[in-house]
């Protein structure tokens, strides 16, 4: 009986010129894979690469490099493609490895246009887990830590739990208003963008309600000792 690994090949870059070839994992997968999580350790030890580069190489590059033949782009060739190639690696690997991704390869992505009353509007996508989705709210999460809005607590929550998520998933579709302008908008406005966002990408904001859920149980805990319950 002879069965083949199944393979495709996904173009990385505007050219066409620079090419992999994406297969079905086999046999040798796992090892591959775990040979790649420890060539990866000095570099997610290393302080010299910023959080970003680590998440991509921590939740994306060995399960991708692991699933290629042949020549394999370095974790920093990777991290450097453009996003869209990078999808279109990411996408290649699901679809010939559903079993090893853990779910169905999606047929489409899912998404809702939002007008607001200025007559601007956006599109929300559904990031199925696509590096370039990924990425940009990790990237904006990271930029809301480190320029804290000190002297505006309520702010600081929107632009660090809120923002991050309501823009990665407009990720490529136009100009994006910032976390400042969006903050100083009516709440109406804000929910017409934030409701598809959290409809089409419900894990995301999981996390943020869990940790509303514990500051306002801390809350309550210094209340009651406040009042000595």
């Amino acid at each position: 009986m002879t069965m083949q690994l199944r393979q495709k090949e996904v173009v990385l870059d505007g050219s066409g010129s620079r090419k992999i070839i994406v297969c079905e994992a086999g046999w040798d997968y796992s090892f591959r894979f775990s040979e790649l999580e420890k060539e990866l350790e000095p570099l997610l030890a290393d302080p010299n690469h910023n959080g970003t580069f680590k998440f991509f190489c921590k939740n994306y590059y060995s399960l991708m490099a692991s699933c290629v033949e042949g020549e394999v782009p370095t974790p920093q060739e990777a991290f450097a493609l453009p996003r869209l190639y990078l999808d279109n690696w990411y996408w290649a690997v699901w679809e010939l490895n559903e079993d090893t991704i853990g779910s169905p390869c999606p047929k489409e992505m899912n998404h809702e246009e939002v007008k607001f009353r200025d007559g601007s509007s956006v599109f929300v996508w559904q990031s199925h887990g696509l590096p370039s989705f990924v990425l940009k709210l990790v990237e904006l999460e990271n930029e809301a830590v480190e320029n804290p809005l000190e002297d505006d607590p309520q702010g600081q929550m929107f632009v660090s739990l809120f923002y991050p998520k309501m823009a990665a998933s407009c990720n490529g579709s136009g100009t994006i208003p910032s976390a400042l302008e969006v903050r100083n908008w009516p709440r109406s406005e804000i929910e017409k963008w934030l409701a598809p966002s959290r409809r089409l990408n419900p894990t995301w904001y999981a996390i943020s309600e869990k940790e509303k859920e514990q500051e306002v149980t801390e809350k309550k805990k210094k209340v009651r000792k406040r009042s000595g319950g």
